[in-house]
């Protein structure tokens, strides 16, 4: 019989009203061939049954810690505060409806021992949509194999970091050389960005985690109440510029020598002109293109210029639905 593996794993699950997924997951959970597992929910506040839930889980299992506050101190705290309660040397955030494999943390782990200098394992994903069963788009990070250097891995995060890979696995101590989240809407990709500094990204080859998109998209107000807990947006509040901000600081932060921050920096500015220069683009074509030639075309520049290669779209019809027309914003369904 193979000894027991001795290397905690620390799983935290922020949670508000998330009584229709949250049993499922934490099942998902509990049936992970890796025992040594603390798993941290994190309860901000919910008004449904999330709590009687949680309840019913520590009684079941001794490994789940369950922390609630009495006000919505919105998901960044959350984010941040599940890491705050961990001890594990690996930690990974599991949201209230995510489904894994049960060998996604055993998998993950013997991934990272094998690669001292990796700071995330992520597996191969399948996302749906809240409700369908088609396959929206399955995602990798594929394009990271044989990357090698700092500015190169930092580029790479920039242009080609699937969002649903930040539900992988972290080494824990990487975590801490970060800023963790900010007050700042993305704050979770620019986390992930700073994080790319401090080592690489590796994968598991093979589909080991399920993750599900909301039914409809939030609008920004939505948004920024969901990350902060309070709303609505105010009038002075603009996205980009907090979010190039947050980007901004964490370089200038980092313990790397200033001619790598100088070429960290290059290399966001490049980024980011770059994305804005597209997006004017994308909005001037939609403006002037026939109603009748707007799914065809805005198709075509969404393939050519938009894409993220490691995403590799499902049934072509919802694809186009959910991430194209969102991404050109050319028309409504």
């Amino acid at each position: 019989m193979p000894d027991k593996p001795q290397i905690l794993v620390s799983i935290g699950v922020p949670v508000f009203n998330g009584e229709k997924g949250l049993a499922r997951a934490l099942d998902s959970l509990l049936v992970q061939d890796y025992p040594d597992l603390e798993i941290i929910v994190s309860d901000n506040a919910s008004t449904d049954g999330t709590r009687a839930i949680c309840e019913k889980y520590v009684n079941k299992d001794s490994r789940i810690k369950y922390h609630r506050v009495s006000e919505n101190r919105g998901a960044i705290w959350n984010f941040n505060r599940v890491f705050e309660l961990s001890s594990g040397k690996y930690f990974m955030w599991a949201a209230h409806d995510d489904q894994r494999e049960p060998s996604f943390v055993s998998a993950c782990v013997q991934k990272m021992e094998s690669c001292p200098d990796a700071v995330l394992c992520q597996a191969h994903t399948s996302t749906f949509v809240e409700g369908r069963e088609e396959l929206l788009w399955a995602g990798s990070l594929d394009s990271f194999e044989g990357v090698m250097g700092l500015v190169e891995r930092y580029r790479e995060t920039l242009k080609r970091f699937p969002a649903t890979a930040m539900y992988g696995l972290y080494r824990s101590a990487a975590m801490r050389k970060t800023r963790m989240f900010q007050k700042s809407i993305a704050t979770d990709m620019a986390f992930i960005q700073e994080l790319s500094i401090h080592g690489d990204f590796v994968q598991v080859p093979k589909q080991l985690f399920n993750y599900f998109n909301r039914k409809k998209w939030n609008a920004v107000d939505q948004d920024y109440r969901f990350f902060f807990g309070e709303g609505p947006k105010p009038w002075w509040y603009l996205p980009f510029v907090a979010v190039f901000r947050d980007h901004w600081i964490r370089v200038g932060r980092s313990a790397v020598p200033f001619s790598t921050k100088l070429r960290l920096w290059s290399v966001l500015i490049e980024h980011e002109s770059g994305r804005l220069s597209l997006r004017a683009f994308v909005k001037a074509s939609g403006r002037v293109c026939p109603e009748e030639w707007k799914k065809t075309l805005g198709s075509e520049i969404y393939w050519r210029w938009m894409h993220n290669p490691n995403v590799k779209a499902g049934d072509s019809a919802l694809y186009l639905k959910r991430v194209i027309g969102p991404t050109l914003r050319w028309w409504t369904d």
